[in-house]
C-alpha cells in the first residue's frame, strides 16, 4: 500500500512542508531469504507546487530509505494551496493537495 501524509504549516511568511510517503522504496540489488533479487522500486521525482506554480522539482534514486520522509520551505501564507506528487520507476504516480493552515 502507497499513500502520501502531507502538513503544511505557515509562519512568518513560510510554509514548512511536511511530507512522508508510504513506499518500499527497493533499489533492485537486494535478494529475498530465496536469494532472488528484489525488483527496483523506488520513486524517481518529486514535484511541489504552491498555488498551482511549481516550487520545488526534483529527481531523486533509489538510495532513499522506505518510507521517506522530506521537509521543504516555501514562501507563503496561511490559506496557500499545496500540491504534492511523487512519481516512481514503475510510472505509478502519488498527489496529495492541502491548504496551508
Amino acid at each position: 500500500m502507497k499513500k502520501i501524509k502531507l502538513k503544511a504549516k505557515s509562519r512568518s511568511g513560510l510554509i514548512i512542508v511536511r511530507v512522508l510517503i508510504k513506499h518500499p522504496m527497493e533499489s533492485g540489488s537486494r535478494k529475498n531469504k530465496s536469494g532472488q533479487l528484489i525488483p527496483a522500486n523506488h520513486i524517481t521525482n518529486l514535484s511541489l507546487k504552491k498555488n498551482n506554480r511549481l516550487a520545488i522539482k526534483a529527481s531523486i534514486g533509489g538510495t532513499i530509505s522506505e518510507n521517506p520522509f522530506f521537509q521543504f520551505k516555501v514562501p507563503g501564507v496561511k490559506g496557500d494551496e499545496i500540491s504534492f506528487e511523487s512519481i516512481d520507476n514503475l510510472g505509478k504516480t502519488l498527489q496529495i493537495t492541502k491548504i496551508s493552515k
